[in-house]
């Protein structure tokens, strides 16, 4: 083999842009999820008030506790304290006591989207749509800069 380190570069710039396209299927999945909300939404904070659970056949989905104008009165200040499942509950894991940011629709506040999780416990992931959206373009296009570069 005459240039071995071509061959070693070409398979790592063809990996790094197969790890980016798995990253960005995955975040456009989250990214799809958000959309369930149907308009953009007011943005406010939260936090997980009930992981998943299993009772008996049943499987509850993890709610979230966050506060927000009462249902009739959209204008009013966000006084009114929501304990709902989000709509996109199943798209990235949800333990009680996490902080989360959610967007709610602004004309049915109980219709709620989780948009960024935060986890501060060590080796926890977080998860968030835009971040992950970025990471995954940026390994495309190292893998495909890579790949160029290995023939200059």
């Amino acid at each position: 083999m005459d240039q071995p380190w071509l061959t070693i570069t070409l398979v790592m710039a063809a990996g790094a842009t197969a790890l980016g396209i798995a990253i960005l299927r995955g975040a456009l999945r989250q990214r799809r999820a958000l959309g369930r909300l149907g308009v953009r939404g007011v943005r406010t904070r939260g936090e997980v008030a009930r992981g998943p659970r299993r009772e008996g056949p049943t499987t509850h989905p993890p709610q979230v506790r966050y506060q927000a104008p009462p249902v009739d009165r959209p204008d009013a200040p966000a006084t009114q304290t929501y304990r709902r499942t989000p709509l996109n509950h199943e798209s990235h894991p949800l333990n009680a006591g996490i902080p989360v940011v959610l967007r709610y629709d602004p004309r049915d506040p109980r219709r709620v989207v989780v948009v960024h999780t935060k986890d501060g416990r060590p080796g926890m992931v977080s998860y968030s749509a835009t971040a992950n959206m970025t990471w995954g373009i940026f390994f495309v296009l190292f893998g495909v800069a890579m790949g160029v570069g290995a023939f200059l």
